[in-house]
Formats: structure tokens, sequence, C-alpha cells
């Protein structure tokens, strides 16, 4: 399946994962950082917020920067400056110095996320459009993943959390990579911009169906929520509600992000032979099992199963999202990869605090039956999704 990736497309999944790795190690340094500045928990949720609405919330205003004008060539520049700038994390001597750091990490992801997503749909054919964003997307959730494992292992190393400054160097790599291809970059984007004006010319520029892109929007939301959710809440329940080892629970999140990663590829491989409404709907049916099972099953090793099925089917779609929100803005692609890469994922977050608020008054048990439902939710939504025929199969 990955022999017709084309090595361009690869070396943007790289420059997705080097990008996430800063995201995905944030966590993991917040209890050394909580220590180091004695912070207050308020004072750490503001840096997971202002993270959050820097790399993800504010996603579609650069993509309408880079609609207006393309930035190809700051695509490795963001790759090396998200890199550079979370090397500062262990090294700043004061709380302010360190949230402007995490302002410029943010503001590098936001920037490479819609510029980068949309040359990769310029770089497909409509044969291969989900499969090279399954790539690409590939990316970013490897580097998550990666990007936790990395920063918890660097911390077991003399210099402890001196050692973020490790990161300054895949950035640095995937910065040569990209540079590499950027002629290849540079045209399919400059094709791209020719054709949207010579559109215009004609007055043959295609209507936005709001009312679609909405759904799109309201689906993407809701799965967000819902993947968010049980990686939050997941160790939560079975350390407190099934008397789990915390490294059972630890295990558990682990095996849920991995099946997110495989999900991924496979669901985008999938849409462009079965076409978009199939897998989207497929996705979604697929999980609402799984998570019933997750959160009523009681056999470890059955538990591990609904996990890895809950992770892979939740998350199968995410590609195929991302392509449909671009075909149905052809003129305003990489505003259309900021709204469902960007804001709607972001809003998971927001998502996430809801039902933490059940779970305070309610119980995590409840909350863990609710994301039972929310599939339900997602599945109503997508039967109305209008699928453009060049996704149907």
């Amino acid at each position: 399946m990955l022999k017709n990736i084309s090595m361009p497309v690869i070396a943007l999944a790289l420059g997705h994962l080097v990008t996430d790795l800063q995201a995905g190690a944030l966590p993991i340094v917040l209890p050394h950082l909580k220590e180091l500045f004695a912070l207050s928990y308020s004072q750490l949720a503001f840096i997971v917020l202002t993270q959050n609405v820097t790399s993800s919330v504010i996603q579609p205003l650069f993509g309408y920067i880079t609609d207006k004008k393309s930035l190809p060539a700051m695509l490795p520049f963001c790759a090396a400056m998200a890199g550079a700038g979370f090397a500062f994390v262990g090294w700043v001597p004061a709380y302010v110095l360190l949230m402007c750091t995490v302002v410029i990490i943010g503001m590098a992801s936001a920037t490479y996320h819609p510029q980068a997503s949309k040359t990769v749909n310029f770089l497909s054919s409509d044969n291969n459009k989900a499969a090279n964003m399954g790539i690409f997307s590939l990316g970013g959730n490897a580097g998550m993943a990666v990007g936790s494992i990395l920063m918890a292992f660097l911390l077991t190393l003399p210099g402890g959390l001196h050692n973020t400054m490790y990161f300054v160097l895949p950035g640095l790599l995937v910065f040569g990579l990209m540079m590499k291809y950027m002629p290849e970059y540079k045209r399919v984007n400059l094709e791209h911009n020719l054709k949207v004006q010579a559109a215009k010319k004609s007055g043959a520029v295609q209507k936005i169906p709001y009312g679609g892109l909405a759904l799109v929007l309201f689906f993407i939301f809701m799965r967000s929520t819902i993947h968010t959710g049980l990686s939050t809440y997941l160790p939560l329940f079975f350390i407190n509600f099934r008397n789990a080892e915390p490294a059972f629970a630890s295990m558990l999140v682990s095996c849920f992000l991995l099946g997110g990663v495989a999900g991924t590829y496979v669901g985008a491989v999938l849409s462009d032979r079965l076409g978009a409404r199939r897998i989207i709907l497929g996705s979604v049916l697929c999980s609402i099992p799984a998570i019933w099972l997750i959160a009523n099953v009681t056999h470890p090793a059955a538990v591990l199963a609904a996990v890895v099925l809950a992770g892979f089917s939740i998350i199968g779609s995410f590609a195929t999202t991302t392509i449909l929100a671009q075909t149905m803005l052809p003129n305003n692609v990489g505003m259309a990869a900021g709204l469902t890469i960007g804001f709607s994922v972001g809003m998971g977050g927001f998502g996430v605090t809801i039902l933490g608020f059940l779970a305070d008054n309610y119980g995590l048990p409840f909350v863990m039956n609710l994301m039972t439902v929310l599939p339900v939710i997602a599945t109503l939504t997508a039967f109305k999704i209008p699928v453009p025929p060049q996704m149907q199969k």
C-alpha cells in the first residue's frame, strides 16, 4: 500500500511527526515544571489551554491566510521552530518565558498543519487523496505517541528536564529533507493558485455547502470528544472502579493510541476504494460495541481487545473527513484543513471538559456509559453528511 506514496508526501508526514512530538511530550514535563516553578494547577491548566488554542483552535485563521497566499517555503522552518521551541522548555528561567515558548511552539504547529495538509492534497490524484492524507495524519498521531515515550526516556538520563534540548535534532533533520522537495511543493501550490484564479475569472467558483460543512465539523467534534475522553478517563476508570494496577491502566491508553495509529492509515486507504460514506459510517458504528465492552467487561484480554478496536475504529475516518472538507472547499483547502485537523479536534477538548463536569456530579461509570451513546449521535450525523460525487464509490 505504501508503494504509491511519493517521497514528497512522506517528507511532509515526517514534518507532521516532528511538529506533533511537542504535543506528546508536553504532558510528560508538566509535573516537573510544576515543581520547578512552584506552579498551581490553574497555571498548569493555562499552559495546556494555551498550547491547545495556539496550535489547534486558531488553525483555520492560518489556513485562511495560506489560501490567500500559499506559503510552502514556511514548512521546514515551522517544523524546525517547533523542535527548537520545545528544546528551550527545559531551560527557561521563569514561568512568563515558559508561556512565550509554548506560544511559539503552538504558532509553528498552527502554521504547519494547514499548509502541509493542502500541499499533500495538491500532490495527490483523485485515486489516492485519502491514502496520502492517511500517511500525513499517521505522522501526526505517531508524533504524539513517540513524543511522550521519548520525553519519558530523556527524563531518566543525566540532565533531566534539560534534555528537552534534544528535540531540536529531529527538527533540523526534517528541515533538510523538506528543503530537498521544496521545488515540488512550490510547483503544486502555484498550479492550484492558477486554477483558482482561472475559476474566479470564468465565474465558475463553487458555492460553499455551509450546511454539509457544519455537519462534517460537528461529526469531528463528536469523534474528538470520544477519542480524547477515552484517552483521558480510561486509566482513572480502571484504577478507581476496576481495581486495575496503574501499569495495566497505562498500557490500555498506549494500546488505544496505537490502535488509532493503525486505524488512521487503514481507514484512509479503504476510503479511496470504498468511498467516504462507508468509512465514516463503518468506523463510528464499529466503535459502539467496542466502547460498550470497555465500560462493562472485566476480563483483561477482552478489555485489551476492546480498547484496540475502539482506538482503531474511532479515528479511522480522520483522513477521510479532512479530504471531505477540502473537497467541499476547493478554493479554501488550507482553511478546510485548519477547521478539520485543528479547530474541531481542539474543540474536542472542551467536550472532554463537559464530560469531566458530568463525572464530578454523576460519577465516572456514568460518563463511560455515556460515551457509548455519543457514537450513536455521530452516526445519525454521518447519515446526513452530503458526500461529493468524486468521493463516492
